[in-house]
């Protein structure tokens, strides 16, 4: 059996801005920056969304096998 690393990372500001500034210069670079804003944040709930989906499908699963 495999150990699993429960521990997480804690991110700090600048792996934010690491993220944010190509994603800040590809949606200035558009022709369209509103809309590639709006792609940008639908996108990002979307991956938020599903990660809590899946989250609490673990936890789910996790309470049932003891």
């Amino acid at each position: 059996m495999s150990k699993i690393n429960y521990q997480l990372r804690r991110g700090t500001p600048n792996d934010l801005e690491r993220v944010i500034e190509p994603l800040a210069s590809y949606i200035c670079a558009t022709d369209q920056p509103k809309a590639a804003m709006k792609s940008a944040l639908a996108a990002l709930f979307r991956t938020v969304a599903e990660t809590n989906r899946v989250a609490s499908s673990c936890i789910g699963h996790f309470s049932e096998v003891r």
